[in-house]
């Protein structure tokens, strides 16, 4: 089995910016030792460094990405 990661879920990039999803687990019930994905959260990193958190979906994280790249370009 290979290294877990702490970011979650890598989803997509925007410009140089990552989007990952976080799945936060609860157990089914009834069914043993079985889990299911009980929320997802969306963060924003650059590199290994975590730039924006807590987005409820992607459309958002991607939206925050594209207005930090904006921002960006602006300062230089």
């Amino acid at each position: 089995m290979g290294k877990g990661t702490t970011k979650g879920r890598y989803i997509c990039k925007v410009g140089f910016y990552d989007i990952y999803a976080l799945d936060s687990m609860r157990k089914k019930e009834g069914r043993g030792n079985l889990k299911e994905v009980a929320s997802t959260v969306y963060n924003v990193y650059h590199a290994k460094k975590m730039v924006e958190k807590g987005f409820k979906t992607k459309d958002l994280a991607m939206t925050k990405a594209k207005d930090l790249m904006d921002n960006h370009s602006i300062k230089k």
